[in-house]
């Protein structure tokens, strides 16, 4: 036993030992068993070569070529006792094994089972199970085969009923095939079956069951996918796998991982030519037919994911596939649509539709359930055109007709990228849509939609409705917008049905203000109502009618209303017709016509007279047909599409055509056409046509340019025949300032070209006779144009043309001045105030003047003038080249010997340079008129010089300007405020702004002003302006009513005036006192303004509406005075009662002015004296004294401010009528009495309160008598109206024609003496005034030292008349000196400013104390009077009573006047103690 035992330790005894058994079990299995050898190491390895089985039809079953196993830790006694093997590795090389099952049914391996399985059937009592463990298995390069042989079927996938696998390796370790089929940690397997499925790499912690497959720590890796991390599938028996999709329950999450479609394709036949490759990670579970995700994250494209849950129920039939999917975010666009859509078809070429690339990135949030043609969808779109949201149901029976139902909302849509269409912009709307169809002959849909907004043309439309429906060809719809400006409600139908379709509109437009709308640039609102019925599909077929009725055209001048606009077509053939009726025009076709060819009808016209012409002809449909036109009201039509264009009297147009015999009449006439500021008077058109030619003829009676140029009779002649076009053109008659009378012959050619020939003509510059010369020629070339021989002269001055029009560099046009006198422009210069004078010589060169012009001047002008100032001699070189990229200039002026300006530089062209402009200006007592043409809207009537050493660089829209400006002797005038100045000053100029600083300012009375700060000239059209103003005196206004209706006036001012902004937006504060010789008016009479006022309109800031601009005095100024006025200042306010006349003290007097004109005053304006002229209708004049101590009081409006005055209106008359009046004995005496009738206005300056009182100075009885009398209203008032009016009192008798008879008299009287006393007044006599008050009173006055020292006299008879025309009364004239009343006073200021006086007098007592010298004579008493009056103004009464108590000026220590820092311009006044009692 041991030699045995030690005999089967060899490799030959063993290798003998496994072919004697393997013949052995050949012979037992009936088939061929073969070993090449086999090695045993005793209880550690065994190593088997060259296994070979095959299967009883004599197939390889098993192949081994090598297997080695090590085994581990056996041993005889405790290994078979506890029944344990421990295989440390297996090891199989290049094996195969090939199963097949057989036609009944059986494994060509179970032979081989079923005779290990046939040992002894007898009962025996079970044994302890044998225990095998395995480290390790490594398979390399191992070939399995499965064939299933009742089943014969080829697929294009892997046939797990017809298996080969090959080159399967893998290393699989920790292996347990006592609990399972099949556990452990599977690395790095890989195989490849016939069907093409490779695994380049399969590591799992795999599990395989009887009942699974549980793949965990998944990497398995192919050529096309890669999936990782966890596989699980369930299934009863393996024979579950064939069929897949039905019986395996799938569990796998996935994650990082990408499958392809390539790999799936290998298990399933339903992928057909779906392609792709995804990106996934998520957790997907259930069978094939009904698989759930969850979180699952699918990838593909560049740009495309999908996030969410997903249930899928019914796959791979995707047709009946039934989708559950909730999409936490989807996110592609449409170049990954592309790419996905045309691999999931398996279409290269199909894409989605292009619309979906509009919508730039797509993100998508919500639900979609259903199959994939019946399903709803529900959630949020965001895109780059905007967000909407959809809840959409969708349905697509068989015959692929869809149905739908839902809601659609948007929100800030951006529709018109989408349709591409740039009018569009965004929208917000919901939509309720429900239909089916998709296309005109099965659609039927209803639609309900709110548009909360909608852009359109740049205008944002709010709250609109669209409601409505399209079922069997017919559209039924209601449109409402309520926008708030536009209003408009839309009803109709349009019916598909018949032949032609037949529309039925209704509309109700209200308010449709186009301007807002930014459908036009003007200011015009539409209201109209709409109705239309037609049929119809072309221009040639339309029967119907549209009406406007009514329609109201509103612009801001005025508002037109149509009352109806009728355009109907009807009958066809020879006898349609086409009807306009409406208020701006009637008009009507009438005839057989053709719409669509009528322009080619017009070219045969053109053809037969022009024959050379090439163009393209459609053969036109017979046309015969008489054309009428009438103008009528056209405003409410120009209005909307030609605003500058107004045809204010009718026009009519007829014509007659005939395209059989190719000949067409058309004449008219319009009285007025105004297009802007060119109005064409009387235009008439004449065109008619015969067999050899076209005869066109066109007349105006006068064009009016502008307001003072304009051109008379004008008449242009053309005849068109045989390819030659005669015409004569005539300008004004033959009286004109300037005239034409010019003729031309055109000759068309067969080579596109043209030769215009000009024959001799005549033309008038200036009353100046013109003449062209006979030999010009104008060749009209292809591309070209070539004048030659053009001379237009008058005596020595000539103008030459001659060269090429084109775009060619070397085509020359040259333009010679030969002594052409500058003043042949003024017709064109005049309006802006220029005439020009001087002789102008040299030539200017254009080339490629078409395409990119170059220039070439050599100009001089000898002796140039402008409004009679001598500028000098003018010389101009200027060269400019073709390729534009550089403009070199050299202007020199010499005047008085002296070169007064050169400038001198280059403008360098293109974006890539900083500096384009490089100027050297130099001026040396330049004549400043120049300038006046660039700041005439600020300033006129310049005069003086000008130098400057200046630098002129940067761009043309950003020049900058560095250097000096002096100013020598320079007189502007300011438009606004008609002051004239006069500055001697040098400034700097740093980057075009101009410094100022100590510039002295002179007026023409000798007034100064100290001006420091900047100009601005940035902005060249609106200069910023930052100047504050020192005055002294300075003449700050010099204005008239007409300069302007709201202030006007002279004034002297001191203080300080500030000027700061742009000039259109200037805002001016000043602060000041007025001085001496200022008079300032403020007309609140609203008879004399209203006529220069207009109605508010509002007008857009682009609108190209134009009135006739009434130009504001505050056009974009802004005023704020601060001002304080003494007793010198004069105010003049005129109301409609009369001109209140008065000086007094203001302080502190506010003036606001805004741009718009708008006035407001602030402030008390203390009386001192003054009169009040009453006037009515310039007939009847009284003049009131105004008391002293009288208020005006502004508080905003300045016709609504608070007055309180008293105002006396003497005259002497008799006092019998009163006592008349009164009831009371008529005194005896004739004499006439000094009667004071005191005017009392309080409350509103233009309604004020009026109350009267009397006073008779010279007997104070009088009012003792009349006390009751005179305490009554209306008494008072009779008598002081028949005071102002009559000049004497009313007795109440009824003898009405001497009263109206003295009333007249008395009134005419007073108005020719106050008008005599105007023209004394205005004769400029210094210090001595004159007043006559009628022929029985006078007075008279004289002042000397600057008004200190005055006297004051009057006479006056007390027994004249007030009545001119009376000639039986005494007077000054026909009484004796001694016989008049005569009254003296002299007055004499201590103070300077009036408040301690000395006066004397001489005067009349009154009538109590004169003594009767006889009859009724009375013989007047004087007495001499001498005093002191001491005045003091108190603003308060606290002031008062503090001024009484308060300590004596000699208690006091001198007060020294507070320093006052110095000023430049003028030395400073030194601060006066308040209550100085010095001179």
């Amino acid at each position: 036993m041991s030699i045995l035992l030690l005999a089967f330790q060899f490799k030959p005894v063993q290798t003998w030992a496994a072919k004697y058994a393997t013949d052995y079990l050949s012979d037992e299995l009936h088939t061929k068993v073969s070993v090449k050898s086999l090695y045993i190491r005793p209880f550690t390895s065994v190593v088997l070569e060259g296994l070979y089985v095959l299967d009883k039809k004599q197939d390889t079953l098993l192949s081994t070529p090598t297997l080695a196993v090590d085994i581990k830790g056996f041993s005889l006694l405790s290994s078979i006792n506890e029944r344990t093997i421990n295989f440390e590795s297996i090891e199989l090389d290049n094996g195969s094994f090939y199963l097949k099952k057989q036609k009944d049914s059986t494994t060509n391996l179970k032979f081989i089972i079923d005779y290990f399985n046939s040992g002894d059937t007898t009962k025996k009592t079970p044994g302890k199970p044998w225990t095998l463990n395995f480290d390790k298995i490594a398979i390399n390069n191992f070939h399995f085969r499965y064939k299933n042989q009742l089943i014969d079927t080829v697929e294009n996938k892997i046939n797990f009923n017809d298996l080969d696998v090959s080159h399967f390796s893998t290393v699989v370790t920790g292996m347990d095939i006592k609990n399972h089929l099949f556990k452990g940690h599977v690395q790095h397997l890989t195989l490849q079956e016939k069907s093409g499925f490779y695994v380049k790499n399969f590591t799992a912690n795999a599990t395989i069951d009887t009942n699974q497959v549980l793949l965990r720590k998944l990497t398995l890796q192919t050529r096309h996918s890669d999936l990782k991390d966890y596989f699980r599938m369930r299934f009863r028996s393996f024979d579950d796998l064939d069929d897949f999709e039905n019986k395996v329950n799938m569990d796998a999450d996935f994650k990082a991982s990408r499958i392809s479609s390539t790999d799936i394709a290998y298990f399933t036949s339903g992928m057909g030519k779906t392609t792709f490759d995804l990106g996934i990670e998520g957790r997907v579970k259930g069978l094939v037919n009904n698989l759930k995700s969850k979180n699952v994250t699918i990838s593909g494209g560049q740009a495309t994911f999908i996030r969410g849950d997903f249930n899928l129920r019914g796959l791979p039939d995707w047709d009946n596939t039934f989708l559950e999917l909730k999409f936490d975010q989807v996110a592609s666009n449409k170049k990954d649509l592309d790419y996905l859509i045309s691999h999931f078809s398996g279409s290269p070429n199909m894409q989605v539709p292009a619309i979906i690339g509009k919508f730039g990135n797509i993100n998508f949030t919500g639900r979609f359930t259903g199959l994939q043609n019946d399903f709803v969808a529900y959630g949020i779109f965001k895109t780059g055109l905007g967000r909407f949201d959809s809840d959409i149901n969708l349905k697509i029976d068989k015959k692929g007709t869809p149905s739908y139902s839902g809601k659609l909302d948007a929100f800030n849509f951006d529709l018109g990228t989408l349709l591409d269409e740039n009018t569009l912009g965004r929208t917000t709307f919901n939509a309720d849509v429900k239909g089916s169809g998709d296309a005109l002959k099965n659609l039927g849909i209803k639609v309900n939609a709110n548009i909360n907004t909608i852009d359109f043309k740049g205008y944002t439309y709010n709250k609109l409705t669209v409601n409505g429906s399209f079922i069997k060809k017919l559209a039924d719809g209601h449109i409402t917008i309520n926008d708030r400006n536009l209003k408009l409600d839309l009803k109709g139908s349009v019916n598909l049905n018949p032949t032609l379709p037949v529309y039925d509109l209704a509309a109700t437009i209200k308010d449709a203000r186009l301007n807002k709308l930014k459908l036009i640039k003007d200011t015009i609102t539409i209201s109209t109502t709409l109705k239309t019925a037609f049929s119809g599909n072309q221009l040639d077929n339309i029967q119907g009618n549209v009406l406007f009725s009514p329609a109201r055209v509103v612009d801001p001048r005025n508002n037109y209303l149509v009352d109806s606009l009728y355009l109907s077509s009807t009958g066809s053939g020879n006898n349609r017709e086409i009807n306009l009726r409406s208020d701006f025009a009637d008009a009507s076709i009438k005839g057989k016509f053709d719409l669509a060819t009528l322009p080619s009808y017009y070219k045969t016209i053109a053809k037969k007279y022009i024959p050379s012409i090439k163009t393209t002809i459609v053969t036109p449909k017979p046309e015969q047909f008489a054309f009428n036109l009438t103008l009528k009201n056209l405003d409410p039509l120009t209005a909307i599409f030609l605003p500058d264009l107004k045809i204010p009297d009718q026009g009519t147009f007829v014509g007659q055509f005939d395209s059989e015999n190719k000949t067409a009449t058309l004449s008219g006439y319009i009285k007025t056409i105004k297009y802007g500021k060119t109005v064409f008077h009387d235009f008439i058109i004449d065109e008619n046509t015969t067999d050899s030619l076209l005869g066109l003829n066109l007349s105006l009676s006068k064009v009016d340019l502008t307001d003072s140029l304009f051109i008379k009779d004008i008449n242009i002649t053309n005849f068109l025949k045989n390819d030659s076009l005669n015409f004569n053109v005539k300008l004004s008659d033959k009286n004109a300032v300037n005239q034409l009378d010019l003729y031309g012959l055109v000759e068309f050619g067969r080579d596109t070209t043209a030769k215009l020939k000009l024959l001799p003509s005549d033309i008038i510059l200036e009353k100046e006779k013109w003449k062209i010369q006979e030999q010009v020629r104008i060749r009209l070339l292809d591309g070209k144009t070539q004048v030659s021989g053009f001379e237009l002269s008058n005596g020595l001055q000539k103008v030459h043309i001659n060269g090429f029009i084109s775009d060619n560099p070397a085509d020359e046009l040259k333009l010679s001045f030969e002594k052409f006198n500058m003043r042949t422009l003024n017709q064109l210069t005049r309006t802006s105030g220029i005439y020009l004078n001087g002789s102008l010589n040299g030539d200017v060169n254009f080339t490629s003047i078409i395409k990119s012009p170059g220039v070439d001047a050599h100009l001089t002008i000898d002796s140039l003038s402008m409004n009679k100032t001598l500028i000098g001699n003018v010389k101009l070189v200027s060269t400019l080249g073709n390729d534009r990229k550089q403009a070199n200039m050299n202007l020199n002026i010499l005047n008085r010997g002296l070169e007064t300006m050169n400038i001198a530089g280059i403008y360098a062209f293109g974006h890539d340079t900083d500096d384009n402009l490089d100027f050297d200006v130099k001026m040396n007592q330049t004549e400043a008129i120049i300038f006046e043409p660039f700041i005439k809207d600020l300033v006129s009537d310049v005069k003086g010089h000008i130098s400057t050493d200046l630098k002129l660089t940067g761009k043309p829209s950003n020049p900058q300007l560095n250097g000096s400006l002096t100013l020598e002797n320079t007189g502007v005038t300011v438009n606004y405020l008609k002051t004239a100045y006069t500055v001697n000053n040098k400034l700097s100029v740093n980057n075009s702004v101009i410094n100022i600083s100590n510039m002295v300012l002179k007026d023409i009375k000798g007034g100064t002003g100290t001006a420091n700060g900047t100009v601005d000239l940035n902005n060249l059209d609106n200069p910023n302006i930052q100047v504050v103003l020192d005055a002294r005196n300075l003449m700050a206004l010099n204005t008239t009513f007409k300069d302007n209706h709201i202030y006007y006036g002279t004034a002297f001012g001191t203080g300080k005036f500030s000027f700061k902004g742009p000039v259109d937006n200037m805002k001016i504060d000043i602060t000041a006192r007025t001085e001496a010789g200022t008079i300032f008016n403020i007309p609140l009479n609203t008879s004399s303004t209203a006529s220069e006022y207009d109605f508010i309109k509002f007008v857009s800031h682009k609108d190209t509406v134009k009135e006739t601009a009434k130009e504001r005095a505050f056009n974009g100024v802004t005023l704020n005075f601060d001002l304080s006025a003494d007793e010198k200042t004069i105010v003049k306010i005129t109301t409609d009662y009369g001109l209140l006349e008065g000086s007094g003290v203001a302080n502190n007097l506010k003036l606001n002015i805004n741009s718009l004109g708008d006035f407001e005053m602030y402030g008390d304006f203390l009386i001192s004296s003054g009169k009040f002229e009453f006037t009515a209708k310039n007939f009847i004049s009284k003049n009131f004294t105004v008391s002293q101590g009288g208020t005006i009081r502004w508080t905003g409006n300045p016709s609504n401010a608070e007055i309180n005055l008293r105002a006396l209106y003497e005259v002497r008359t008799s006092k019998g009528p009163l006592y008349a009046a009164a009831g009371l004995q008529t005194p005896t005496s004739s004499q006439q009495t000094l009667v004071q009738a005191q005017l009392i206005l309080t409350k509103s300056l233009l309604q004020p309160v009026i109350d009267f009182d009397f006073n008779f100075p010279t007997d104070p009885s009088v009012k003792d008598d009349l006390a009751t009398y005179l305490a009554d209203n209306n008494n008072r008032s009779q008598q002081a109206i028949s005071i102002i009016v009559r000049r004497t009192f009313s007795s109440n008798n009824n003898n009405l024609t001497n009263q109206v008879l003295g009333t007249a008299g008395e009134a005419v009287s007073e108005f020719a003496f106050n008008k005599l006393n105007s023209l004394i007044s205005q004769s400029n006599i210094k210090n001595f005034d004159l007043n006559i008050r009628s022929f029985s009173e006078a007075s008279a006055s004289l002042r000397f030292f600057n008004n200190r020292l005055s006297f004051n006299g009057s006479l006056f008879s007390n027994n004249g008349s007030n009545d001119l025309f009376n000639n039986n009364n005494s007077s000054l004239f026909n009484q004796k000196f001694n016989a008049l009343t005569k009254d003296f006073e002299a007055l004499y200021q201590i103070r300077k400013d009036g408040n301690l006086t000395a006066r004397y007098s001489y005067r009349a007592l009154n009538n109590t104390t004169l003594s009767s010298l006889g009859g009724d004579q009375l013989i007047p008493q004087y007495v001499n009077g001498l005093g002191l009056v001491y005045t003091r103004d108190f603003d308060t009464f606290g002031e008062f009573i503090r001024n009484i108590f308060r300590r004596s000026r000699r208690d006091r220590a001198p007060i020294t006047p507070n320093p006052i820092p110095t000023t430049t311009g003028g030395t400073p006044n030194p601060t006066k103690p308040e209550d100085d009692d010095t001179n």
